[in-house]
Parts: C-alpha cells; structure tokens; sequence
C-alpha cells in the first residue's frame, strides 16, 4: 500500500473505502475498497477533501483492516451470533436468536489494550432479538501484523462474549386481590398477560383468587401441574395486613430466593422456586409502569440463569427509572448494572 496524490490515481486501485459525511443527513461509503480510480473519480474525491488516497502495492505485507476486523469477530464470537460483511473498515456482529447478551468486561478490557485494536459492544445483560447488532471491531491503521492478530486472537479464545438463547416457557398467572375476585374492581391483569407474550412466552392459564393463603397456594400449585414453568401472581406484595401473597407463595412449599429488590419501580418483587420452576411475585407497578423489575428478572429466568441474592444486590446499579417522557428501554441503563 502507498499514498498517492489523488490526481495521480488513475487506473489505480483502492486500498481502503472512503465515507461521505452530509452533516444530518448521511454518513456511508462514497468509495468501495479495491475499486480502480477512474477519471471522474477524481473530481469528487477532491469534493470529499481527498488531496491524496491510499492504493494498493503489490509489495505491501500485513493484514488488511477488512480481513483484520474479520478476525477480530471470529475470535470473539460464539454459536449464537454472525458477522456482517466489513464496511468503512469495521465488523458488526449480529445475534441470531432472541436472548440475553453477555460481556466479560474483564477480557474486554484486555482486548482493547491491544495496540490499534478496537472492540466495542452493548452492555452485559442486555435482551437482544435476531438480526439485532450486539458488538463491533475494527483497527485503527489499515494494515495490522500478524503478531497483533495473533494477540487478538488469543484474548478472543478466552470468552468475551456469548448469548444465551430465551427458552420458550409456559406462564400462569394467578391474580389476588379480593376486590378483583368479588367484582368489585375491573381484572386489569391483561396488561401482564401482554408483556408476557410480548417475550414470546405462552400464557396457560390464569386463576383469580382472593386474599387467602390457602387459596392462592392451591392456584398456583395447579398452574404448576397443568405444565406452567414460571407462575406469576399480579396482586402485588405490600406491608397491607390484608395482603397474604408471599405467605400465600410460601405455603407450597417453595423457596423464597429474595423477598424486595432495590429496584424502582418494583421494590416489592419476590422470586421463588420449587422443583426447578419459579414462582414470581410482581409488585403491583407492573399494572401501571411500561418496565419494571420484572423486566430485568424475567429475561434472565428465559436465559437459564439461577438467580441469587447478591445478584439482587447488584441491581441497586442502574435499578433507578427515570421515567423518561420518552421510553427507549431497554436501550438505556435501566437494568444494565454489573
């Protein structure tokens, strides 16, 4: 690869694309990699600002920042993910499930430690859909060593990311509340019955219940023999004498994992499990709040994780909604603590 006066290019071949910027409107490629410069090339890429441009010398050694960005993906992607072809030098890396996206910060750290190499990717715990982009590489000069890629490559062997696919499991929900039971009140548990299939899970069944212990232990035990792997109960968990939820949850002989979360909305959540299924008490915002903790829990019970306690604790990072006027999650740091 030599630098070249763009004037004096023709018949040459480029070495490296070149971007158009249109400020708000546009940001792409104006000139491929390996196109041969033609004459009326010449006056546009002096409009670009290109006095001079790289072609390609039969004589250059190193690797090339396509292949280099390629190599840099393939080191670091598993099963679950794709690359997509380079543009403008990088690599996107694309998810092809829906899941939950993982990132050792550790070995991410230490690849971008690396002389002239660039590797950036969403946050750890981050719910991704098929086709979504979930990491990106490239180099910074247009050639690197083979030396450099063999160091990429071995803090890639290492594990710096992986996506756990969501499994498709069967919900029930049990609603308590004895105003709702009587009729007194209007059920609004299909805003949950919505979020749940929203996550592409099936509902099975849902029972209505009022504030008994033993009636709520009966409904969910029920929901659990009828095939459902989580039970969700919607009536929220309050310090109210007249809510029994949680005891209600724990008369079926479940462990209670956590019982309150320092998460808001949702502060009052609890997880449980019996016989490898969980139950889930979700706080009454969920009526109310678009996201709330049992956004951030549920897609981790749908990855397969075992949830524990001081994983709860670490919620508190990140655990505060601002409620924006306009909501992107979860494109934001809701839920995106360590």
């Amino acid at each position: 690869m030599k630098k070249v006066n763009v004037e004096d290019a023709l018949g040459l071949i480029l070495a490296h694309d070149i971007t158009e910027i249109i400020p708000g409107k546009k940001k792409d490629v104006a000139f491929k990699r390996g196109r041969i410069i033609e004459k009326d090339d010449v006056e546009r890429l002096l409009d670009l600002g290109k006095m001079h441009i790289f072609i390609f010398d039969k004589g250059e050694k190193g690797i090339h920042e396509d292949e280099a960005g390629m190599r840099i993906a393939q080191s670091i992607m598993g099963s679950n993910m794709e690359p997509v072809p380079p543009k403008e030098g990088k690599v996107n890396i694309k998810s092809k499930v829906n899941g939950l996206f993982y990132v050792n910060d550790k070995y991410l750290y230490e690849m971008n430690r690396i002389p002239d190499v660039l590797l950036s990717t969403v946050p750890n715990r981050y719910p991704v859909k098929e086709g979504d982009i979930v990491a990106a590489a490239r180099i910074i000069p247009l050639y690197a060593n083979e030396k450099t890629m063999r160091r990429v490559e071995r803090v890639g062997g290492k594990g710096i990311i992986s996506i756990s696919p969501f499994k498709n499991f069967k919900v029930g929900l049990v609603v308590t509340g004895s105003e709702v039971f009587s009729g007194r009140i209007q059920d609004g548990s299909y805003v949950v019955e919505e979020k749940i299939r929203g996550y592409g899970l099936d509902v099975i069944g849902k029972t209505l219940v009022t504030d008994d212990v033993e009636a709520i232990g009966n409904a969910i035990n029920g929901l659990l023999e009828r095939g459902a792997d989580i039970v969700i109960t919607t009536g929220g968990l309050s310090v109210d004498p007249d809510d029994v939820t949680k005891e209600g949850i724990e008369s079926t002989g479940a462990e209670v994992l956590f019982y309150g979360t320092p998460v808001f909305p949702g502060a009052m959540f609890l997880v449980a499990r019996i016989n490898g299924k969980h139950i889930l008490g979700a706080p009454a915002c969920v009526y109310y709040n678009k996201y709330t903790v049992l956004d951030i829990i549920l897609p981790r019970i749908m990855a397969g994780e075992e949830i524990h306690k001081n994983d709860v604790a670490k919620l508190s990072y990140g655990g505060l909604c601002l409620h924006c006027d306009i909501c992107h999650y979860p494109a934001c740091f809701f839920g995106k603590g360590p």
